[in-house]
């Protein structure tokens, strides 16, 4: 399982030199709950860390999506930024989002990021405008010359930036920059994720999407990165878990109670539906940042009501006590 789960020759540790790598396993895309004025909520995002490190994710990535970072100006990602991994004390990996619409600010959050000691960061591609790959590679070049000690990683998202890096660009990137080691893909296509995967050198793939999880492992990948987790951090690890310890009819089982719980969410604001499932376990979920909407009290009752029709979701459902 050890070559399946690494993907390439580079080990967790690396060589004297070596950039950092994100952690095999699943990786938390943790949501950031926001204060009613739009604050961060210490208090409450300490709540959720602390969760997470007891609940065995194998790491967390910081102000992504899920974490709404791209609402947030550079000064208060680098001040949250700071914050988490200060809590957090070494006591689960950070992978920090870095992405920015210019590449000046990507570059300069991760070289904030290098200097708390995030040994890896993952960067969405420059967003409004669509760029050409020469445009791309160039742009990631730059973040990752800017934090060379950091293990760098695309962060393909089309559906959000509105279009595609591209698996070739990505495999460019990772052939020609020593310390961009690979992609997290939120696509669902295991397909895709092959193809990075029989590229020369093989590109370290983290799935991001829920419902390809175990497929993704099972083809190579090195991991997830699952909002999902942010609620219920146990289902996903023991998918994960499952598959490690070589128990396959039990990891498909789990993996198909988490596409349900995915499917759950279908139609609602998604943020908002993470952050209520967070409340729904009496954890801490806070409020989206303006303008990303929280659920309406009837999309509230209506995921509820969803939820609770899915036995096989319940035991990871239950109130955190």
């Amino acid at each position: 399982m050890d070559d399946v789960a690494g993907a390439t020759a580079r080990t967790d540790a690396g060589a004297p030199g070596d950039p950092g790598r994100a952690p095999a396993g699943i990786v938390c895309s943790l949501v950031t709950p926001f204060r009613p004025d739009g604050e961060v909520d210490r208090g409450a995002w300490a709540a959720l860390l602390d969760l997470q490190a007891e609940r065995g994710v194998h790491g967390l990535f910081l102000l992504g999506t899920a974490g709404e970072g791209l609402l947030m100006d550079p000064e208060e990602r680098k001040e949250a930024l700071a914050f988490a991994v200060e809590h957090l004390g070494g006591r689960v990996p950070v992978l920090a989002h870095c992405g920015a619409a210019d590449t000046r600010t990507a570059c300069d959050l991760a070289r904030h990021a290098a200097s708390l000691g995030v040994r890896a960061e993952a960067s969405v591609a420059p967003y409004f405008f669509a760029y050409r790959r020469a445009d791309l590679l160039r742009h990631f070049r730059a973040i990752a010359e800017a934090a060379p000690a950091m293990g760098h990683y695309v962060y393909e998202n089309p559906e959000r930036v509105g279009y595609s890096v591209g698996v070739e660009t990505v495999v460019r990137l990772v052939r020609e920059v020593g310390n961009v080691l690979g992609v997290k893909d939120t696509g669902d296509s295991v397909g895709r994720i092959g193809e990075y995967l029989a590229a020369e050198p093989a590109v370290e793939v983290y799935a991001g999407n829920n419902a390809v999880v175990l497929p993704a492992l099972v083809v190579g990948a090195r991991g997830a990165v699952s909002a999902i987790a942010s609620a219920c951090p146990e289902l996903v690890v023991a998918v994960y878990g499952a598959w490690r310890a070589g128990r396959l009819e039990e990891a498909a089982r789990l993996q198909r109670t988490l596409t349900r719980l995915q499917t759950a969410l279908a139609g609602l604001p998604y943020l908002g539906a993470i952050k209520h499932l967070c409340r729904r376990r009496g954890l801490p979920g806070g409020a989206p940042r303006a303008p990303q909407p929280a659920l309406s009290d009837d999309e509230a009752r209506e995921l509820d009501r969803r939820l609770d029709a899915l036995e096989d979701l319940r035991p990871y459902l239950e109130p955190v006590g």
